[in-house]
C-alpha cells in the first residue's frame, strides 16, 4: 500500500514524476480481435484450406472441397491495479498528483495487455518453430529466415509483427540495408510514435527488456508473427474509478479490465533466441 504523504517529507510541491517505464498498449494493433463473445467466453473460428479441382463435362456430382472449419475458445480473466489516497492528503495535492495514481495504474494495466500477449506465445512454446540457440545478437538473417518460412506456408501478403528490445533493434539499424528505401516503409502512425520501425513488411515493436523470457542464462526470446495468428479481446475499456472508503479514511483507486488471448495459427508465429548480452556490432555491410 502507497500512502500520498511520503511525497511530501521535503515539503508540499506542485506536480509529480513518473519513475522510467513503458506505457503498455504497444501491441494493441498486433492481434486478431474475437469473432464472437458470449458472457465470458470469446471465440476465433477457423476456416480451412480447400482446392479446385477440374469440372467434369456433362454435369454429374458436384465436389467439395471439405475445408476444415474450428472454433478456437478462450475465457476472459480480470486484472486490476489499485492504490489508495489518503484523505488527509488530498487536498493537499495539486490537480496533477491526483490524476497521478490512475495513470500509474493504466501504465500498469497497459504493461500487463503487452505482457498476455507476449506470454500466450510462451505457453505455446512447444507448438512454435524456433530460431535460433541463443548463442548470437539477432542479425537480419534471423529475420529473413523467420519471415520466409511463415509465407513460404502461405502468409506472405499478411502482415507481419516482430516484438524485441530496443537493443536487437538498434543492432538491426546498424545494417546499412536496413535503413535502404527500397526495403524501408511507412510505420503506423501510432506505432511510429512509440519508436516502431518497417522493414520489408514486417512492423518491428521495440519493448521493455524484461517483457521477455529468459530461457537460460544469457538468452531471451523475442517474436515474430502474422497478425491473425493471435487472439487477443479485451472489453475495450479500462473501467477506472476513485471511491471514498469512510472505514478507511482513504480514497481507493480502482482500475480493472478484461481479456482473452491464445494462440490460433502456431504455424504463422516464430520464436527468435537471441544472445541477451551480446555487445553492439557494426556490421561490415
Amino acid at each position: 500500500m502507497s500512502r500520498a504523504e511520503a511525497w511530501y517529507e521535503a515539503g508540499y510541491v506542485k506536480g509529480a514524476i513518473h519513475k522510467l517505464q513503458s506505457r503498455g498498449w504497444l501491441l494493441q494493433h498486433t492481434i486478431e480481435a474475437g469473432t464472437t463473445v458470449d458472457k465470458s467466453t470469446v471465440t476465433w473460428k477457423l476456416v480451412g484450406t480447400g482446392e479446385a479441382t477440374e469440372r467434369e463435362p456433362g454435369g454429374g456430382d458436384v465436389p467439395t472441397m471439405n475445408a476444415a472449419r474450428t472454433a478456437v475458445t478462450a475465457t476472459f480473466k480480470d486484472y486490476e491495479a489499485n492504490d489508495w489516497i489518503d484523505s488527509l492528503d488530498v487536498n493537499k495535492q495539486s490537480e496533477n498528483e491526483q490524476q497521478i495514481v490512475q495513470q500509474t495504474a493504466a501504465m500498469a494495466i497497459g504493461r500487463k495487455f503487452d505482457r498476455l500477449i507476449l506470454g500466450t506465445m510462451d505457453t505455446a512454446a512447444a507448438s512454435i518453430t524456433t530460431i535460433g540457440d541463443g548463442s548470437a545478437a539477432l542479425g537480419l538473417l534471423d529475420v529473413f529466415e523467420a519471415q520466409s518460412q511463415i509465407a513460404g506456408i502461405g502468409a506472405g501478403s499478411y502482415e507481419y509483427f516482430c516484438a524485441l528490445r530496443p537493443r536487437d533493434l538498434t543492432q538491426l539499424e546498424l545494417s546499412t540495408r536496413m535503413s535502404s528505401e527500397d526495403y524501408v516503409g511507412p510505420e503506423y502512425a501510432l506505432m511510429r510514435e512509440v519508436g516502431a520501425r518497417k522493414y520489408r513488411g514486417i512492423n518491428f515493436v521495440p519493448m521493455p527488456d524484461d517483457f521477455f523470457a529468459v530461457p537460460s542464462a544469457n538468452q531471451i526470446d523475442l517474436y515474430i508473427w502474422a497478425k491473425q495468428t493471435i487472439g487477443f479481446e479485451w472489453n475495450k475499456k479500462m473501467v477506472s474509478r476513485i471511491d471514498y472508503i469512510g472505514a478507511k479514511k482513504k480514497w481507493l483507486a480502482a482500475n480493472d479490465i478484461a481479456c482473452a488471448s491464445t494462440v490460433l495459427l502456431p504455424e504463422g508465429i516464430r520464436r527468435l533466441r537471441v544472445k541477451s548480452n551480446a555487445a553492439l556490432v557494426i556490421p561490415a555491410a
